[in-house]
């Protein structure tokens, strides 16, 4: 069976490092099948994934029946492993106050129309995730309970702190969003997923309902 026919029948984990470069190379060479032609340039950096990796493209074209668009596949595909690694090493944001959450979505306080995001917390106040859920029109924004905690419960987050943008550049609450915030509480309250805070950025700064008492 083929690396590729495995991989769909079997899960990437139950392939060896030579078949999985073997679907990166995608073709062999004259004489020579795909998975040969794999275990030979794996060979030449001593089965060393590290040492592949720190390898040079050219380094790898150099292996005959490889070649540079080869090399360039197997080089991108190392470089993403290595950003996943450092993406899973890293210490997650945690959005233990109204302000840190502020600086967390600055992206927002620019944007023309509102926007609503959930950001999903583990028990440490710790980002677990975060989504858009809603993209209203240039003044008003619709939010529902269901969407905000169907986003946390596939996340398995303890809290959520659900953010949105007002494009006037003044944060002070509407009636509209009062009622929300209660919504989102007596739902939260309900399905055990605290409703850490609710705030509202513009350019002029931000509102928390936390800080202000009303969660």
């Amino acid at each position: 069976m083929l690396p590729r026919e495995r991989l769909i029948k079997a899960g990437p984990e139950a392939l060896s490092n030579e078949e999985l470069i073997a679907i990166l190379l995608r073709t062999g060479k004259r004489g020579k099948h795909v998975l040969e032609l794999s275990q030979e340039l794996f060979g030449k950096f001593d089965n060393s994934l590290v040492k592949l990796t720190n390898a040079s493209v050219e380094e790898i074209a150099a292996v005959d029946g490889v070649g540079i668009v080869k090399a360039v596949t197997l080089k991108a595909a190392l470089e993403l492993g290595k950003r996943l690694h450092k993406e899973l090493e890293q210490v997650p944001e945690k959005l233990d106050s109204s302000s840190k959450v502020y600086r967390y979505c600055q992206d927002m306080i620019y944007l023309e129309k509102e926007v609503v995001k959930v950001i999903c917390l583990d028990g440490k106040l710790n980002v677990v995730s975060e989504s858009v859920i809603t993209i209203g029109t240039s003044d008003r924004s619709l939010v529902h309970p269901r969407d905000v905690f169907r986003i946390a419960i596939r996340s398995n987050a303890s809290g959520v702190i659900v953010v949105h943008n007002h494009p006037t550049g003044d944060p002070t609450p509407s009636k509209e969003d009062r009622a929300v915030t209660k919504n989102l509480k007596r739902a939260g309250e309900i399905l055990g997923i605290k409703l850490v805070d609710h705030v509202i950025i513009s350019k002029r700064g931000y509102f928390s309902f936390r800080e202000e008492g009303e969660i």
